[in-house]
């Protein structure tokens, strides 16, 4: 298969020799095809925030690429940004990590995303075909105390992003431990806050959507330095937020325990962060509802 370049270089030489004996009137147009959109387009949900990540069509004359997005799937999309390509005369694997990194969200709304190529003749590309979109949430760090210690400072309300006391009505989950030094963490309601441990992972975009089952039916889990936990509440019928800690560390000295936390404000929205694996391919909103 013959390259872009070297195709247009060709079609050009065929069209100096075909000039030949021709008038002045005529004209012989030289083809520069559209461009090939980007591709493995997916987004990674922040705070306030949406990261669009892509790679690079494998040609040499692409200058730009267009960021569009839209409150809809497959419709309504506008050209939000435009960003400068990287040179690639070689027509390498290129990967924008992020390309793009839009701040103009909302937290609880959901935007879909896609990108287009832009060539030197300022050809556009298609939109990209993959699903991209997001649902921006609150996260943070904090830091809770064993309840035996500080029973004000060891529970937390997600909603507000807040250290409460454990017997807050609004405290969501809270800390504490056994006899043999074990932190735990604990819903404050079996009933209507579910708990399930959700294993070590390196990064907090480990888990990226609460499961549909796997709960724990005890109310509690053990806390281990790396894992993260997914928290499930209902604060009215039907009506289920979702949210995520992971353990960053733990002080037996000081009875505390330092985690990561998101919340998902979108109600019944089991977005948290979607996989930061870019080969993992993204989810359209009917896929992810029929994991829950």
């Amino acid at each position: 298969m013959y390259s872009k370049s070297l195709l247009t270089l060709m079609i050009a030489l065929i069209a100096t020799v075909l000039t030949t004996g021709c008038s002045d009137d005529e004209v012989i147009a030289v083809y520069d095809p559209v461009p090939q959109p980007p591709q493995n387009v997916f987004t990674v949900t922040g705070d306030v925030s949406v990261s669009v990540f892509w790679t690079a069509p494998y040609e040499g004359d692409i200058t730009f690429y267009g960021i569009y997005r839209s409150a809809q799937e497959f419709t309504g999309y506008d050209v939000i940004a435009t960003i400068s390509a990287e040179p690639n005369p070689d027509r390498d694997l290129v990967y924008y990590d992020p390309g793009y990194i839009d701040t103009d969200v909302t937290n609880g709304e959901t935007y879909f995303y896609a990108v287009t190529s832009i060539d030197r003749a300022g050809h556009e590309s298609e939109l990209s075909a993959e699903s991209a979109f997001d649902t921006p949430r609150p996260d943070g760090e904090m830091t809770l105390y064993d309840d035996a210690i500080d029973s004000d400072r060891s529970g937390f309300d997600f909603s507000t992003g807040t250290r409460v006391a454990s017997e807050n009505p609004e405290a969501d989950v809270y800390l504490d431990r056994d006899l043999n030094n074990v932190f735990y963490i604990n819903s404050t309601d079996a009933n209507n806050v579910l708990v399930q441990a959700a294993g070590f992972h390196s990064s907090f975009d480990g888990v990226g959507w609460a499961p549909q089952d796997g709960w724990s039916y005890t109310g509690w889990a053990e806390i281990v330095p790396g894992h993260i936990y997914i928290v499930a509440i209902k604060y009215a019928p039907d009506q289920w937020n979702y949210a995520k800690l992971r353990v960053l560390t733990e002080n037996d000295n000081a009875g505390t325990v330092r985690f990561q936390w998101a919340f998902q404000t979108d109600i019944n929205n089991p977005e948290l962060a979607p996989p930061s694996d870019a080969n993992i391919d993204t989810r359209s909103r009917v896929d992810a509802g029929s994991t829950l």
